[in-house]
C-alpha cells in the first residue's frame, strides 16, 4: 500500500494543476548536504523520533509497528505492534508518535492511528525507559475522533514546549471539505488540538481559545486546516511550523508563535493565499509564510528547524519536502520574513513521507522505499583536474 499522503495527491476532485505566479521566488540550488543511509527494509516508514536524552531511534511503520534502531541496527522485534488494531491503507494507518517529555521517568508515550473503522485514536502506552519493547497491555485511550472519509486524517502529534500535547487533525477527507469542517468550531476535524494529557485521559487547558465559546470544542487551538500531515516546534525559538497539504493548486507552510491562540489558517475558504470557495472570501485568516504551486510539486511534507550540532552553519534553517517530486528545500524565518530559500541536492530519495529528529536535534528523512536517511554535511566537491595535469 502507498504511504498516507498518496490519496491526498489523487483527491476526489481532479482539477487541472495551476502554475505558480510571479510572487514566488526562485530557490538557490545548493550542495553541501548528503543523505546518509541509516536503515533499509522497513515497510512504509512514515515517521522517526526519539525521547529526550535517548540514543535510539524509533521508526513508525504505517501498517502498525514501531521499530527500534539501536547503534545503527534495526532490531528485529518491534517496540510496539498494533497491526491487529490499525486500519491500514491509503492515508490510514499508524501515523504519529510522541514521547512524553518525562519519558525517562514515567515511560509514557502516545500514538495516533486509524482503527479498523477508520476513526482516529490517540492512545497512551507505557514502556520501561530503557526497554526495547513496550507494554501493549498498558494501552490507555485518550481521544477518539470519528472520520467521515478515508483520507485527510492528519496524524502528527507532538509535545509543545509547555508540555501540552498538540494533535493535527485533517478536515475528514473527500475533496474540498464538503462538510465545511475546517471552519466549523463544533467539530475537531480540520483543526489543531491542544490537550493536557497529564490528567488522564486528558483535560482542556484553561487558556485554549474556545474554552468559553458556546457550541465550540474546547480542545481546539487553531482552525482552518485541510491536512496538517506534519508540524513541528522549533527547539531554539518560540515558533510552530505547520505544513498543510493543499487541494489541487497550492501547498503551504505556516509559521506562528506557539502562544498565538485561535488562529484561522483559512481552509476551506482559501487554499494557500488564494480563494478556494466562491465569494465572499473568509476574512481574518492567517496567511501562510510560504506557498508553492502544483507545477513544482503536489503534496508538502513538513519538516523541522535544524538545531543539531553537526551542521552549525544550518542552525535555524527549516527543512521541508514534496512527496511527489522528492526534492528537499529550506528557508529561514526571522523577524516575520522568509529568507535564504534553498533546494538541496542530496540525491534521489524516492517519495519523502516525513522528517524526524533524534534526541540531539539531527534530522532524518523517511521514504516510501522503506529507508531512513540522516541529513549530514557533504564534503566539498573536488575540483576537476585540468587537461594534462597529473593531479
Amino acid at each position: 500500500m502507498r504511504p498516507p499522503l498518496a490519496l491526498a495527491l489523487v483527491l476526489s476532485i481532479a482539477l487541472p494543476a495551476h502554475r505558480t505566479d510571479a510572487r514566488e521566488v526562485q530557490y538557490v540550488r545548493s550542495e553541501g548536504l548528503r543523505a546518509e543511509l541509516v536503515v533499509r527494509g522497513l515497510r512504509s516508514p512514515v515517521f522517526v523520533t526519539a525521547p529526550a536524552g535517548d540514543p535510539r531511534l524509533f521508526v513508525l511503520e504505517q501498517p502498525g509497528r514501531i521499530r527500534v534502531v539501536r547503534d545503527g541496527k534495526l532490531l528485529e522485534r518491534p517496540f510496539l505492534d498494533l497491526t491487529d488494531r490499525v486500519g491500514f491503507g491509503g492515508e490510514r494507518g499508524l501515523l504519529g508518535l510522541a514521547f512524553h517529555p518525562l519519558f525517562a521517568r514515567n515511560g509514557f508515550f502516545f500514538v495516533n492511528y486509524t482503527d479498523k473503522d477508520g476513526d482516529t485514536q490517540i492512545v497512551r502506552f507505557k514502556a520501561g525507559p530503557l526497554s526495547d519493547v513496550a507494554d501493549r497491555a498498558s494501552a490507555s485511550p485518550v481521544l477518539t475522533v470519528e472520520q467521515p472519509y478515508a483520507n485527510h486524517n492528519g496524524g502528527m502529534i507532538a509535545f509543545a514546549p509547555d508540555g501540552m500535547l498538540w494533535v493535527g487533525m485533517g478536515d475528514g477527507g473527500a475533496g474540498g471539505d464538503p462538510h465545511g469542517n475546517g471552519q466549523d468550531p463544533a467539530t475537531l476535524l480540520g483543526k489543531m488540538l491542544r490537550l493536557d494529557v497529564d490528567h488522564p485521559p486528558y483535560t482542556v487547558p484553561a487558556d485554549n481559545p474556545f474554552v468559553q465559546r458556546s457550541g465550540a470544542r474546547a480542545e481546539i487551538w487553531a482552525t482552518g486546516l485541510r491536512n496538517p500531515w506534519r508540524f513541528s516546534f522549533d527547539r531554539g525559538a518560540p515558533y510552530v511550523y505547520v505544513a498543510d497539504v493543499g487541494q489541487n493548486a497550492w501547498e503551504e507552510v505556516n509559521v506562528a508563535k506557539v502562544t498565538d491562540a485561535g488562529l484561522d489558517y483559512g481552509w476551506n475558504a482559501r487554499e494557500g493565499l488564494h480563494a478556494f470557495r466562491a465569494p465572499p472570501l473568509h476574512r481574518g485568516t492567517t496567511d501562510p509564510v510560504l506557498e508553492y504551486g502544483h507545477s513544482e510539486g503536489c503534496s508538502v511534507t513538513g519538516g523541522y528547524v535544524y538545531r543539531g550540532r553537526a551542521m552549525p552553519a544550518l542552525a535555524g534553517t527549516y527543512f521541508f519536502a514534496d512527496y511527489c517530486r522528492g526534492w528537499i528545500r529550506s528557508f529561514r524565518w526571522s523577524e516575520g520574513r522568509v529568507s535564504d530559500r534553498r533546494e538541496w541536492n542530496v540525491g534521489p530519495l524516492g517519495s519523502i513521507t516525513s522528517f524526524g529528529e533524534d534526541a540531539t536535534g539531527e534530522l532524518y528523512v523517511t521514504s516510501d522505499d522503506g529507508t531512513v536517511h540522516r541529513l549530514a554535511s557533504a564534503p566539498p566537491a573536488k575540483p576537476r583536474a585540468r587537461a594534462g595535469s597529473r593531479r
